[in-house]
């Protein structure tokens, strides 16, 4: 007499590598979370002391704003003036402009944060992460142009500002189009990986 024994469907063994990626993604999560929360705190700090600060710790130089952090401060030179003496349009254009350069900081680290996310929930291998990408690539053109943006808003107040043309502009800029090119072959890529997962 034959006896046929039914076994259960076998169990997907998740792939060592993806393994490895959750483990390395979740502490790279919690780092741009936690680097994206003092970037907003940073930005909410500058834009109240921009708008509200008095005292003689920022003081407005010839091209930029000096910031002061020993105990005692330094009395004023002579063409220097107070962040508190400003024009309220010019403090007004200071604060706009600190947020148009650092709102696409925080955007590229709420992307990355997102991203790992998806890696440590085993999301690797989708459009989800190209479309992440995508966005992350945007946002670091965003910011290479934010400075010149900045510095048309507050020449327009009056203010003159100096410091505007960076070296890491560029950098971003590069670096946002490699990463737009990179997230165009991983939507290449996840249509391939869609494509074998249907004959498997």
């Amino acid at each position: 007499m034959t006896v046929v024994v039914t076994l259960p469907p076998p169990v997907a063994r998740e792939p060592d590598a993806f393994a490895r990626i959750r483990q390395l993604s979740r502490p790279l999560e919690w780092l741009f979370t936690c680097l994206f929360a003092l970037g907003a705190a940073l930005l909410a700090v500058a834009i109240i002391a921009v708008l509200t600060y008095v005292g003689t710790r920022l003081q407005v130089r010839p091209g930029g704003i000096q910031i002061y952090i020993e105990a005692i401060v330094p009395p004023v030179r002579s063409g220097w003036t107070t962040v508190g003496a400003l024009p309220w349009i010019q403090k007004i254009a200071l604060a706009v402009s600190a947020s148009v350069m650092m709102i696409p900081a925080l955007a590229v680290l709420w992307g990355l944060r997102r991203l790992f996310r998806l890696y440590g929930s085993g999301i690797v291998l989708t459009h989800e992460n190209a479309r992440c990408m995508s966005h992350i690539a945007l946002w670091l053109i965003a910011y290479a142009v934010a400075p010149t943006i900045g510095h048309i808003l507050v020449t327009l107040a009056g203010f003159h500002d100096e410091g505007w043309l960076r070296i890491d502009s560029a950098k971003a800029l590069a670096l946002g189009l490699i990463l737009f090119v990179i997230a165009r072959v991983m939507s290449w890529g996840a249509d391939i990986h869609d494509d074998v997962s249907r004959f498997v």
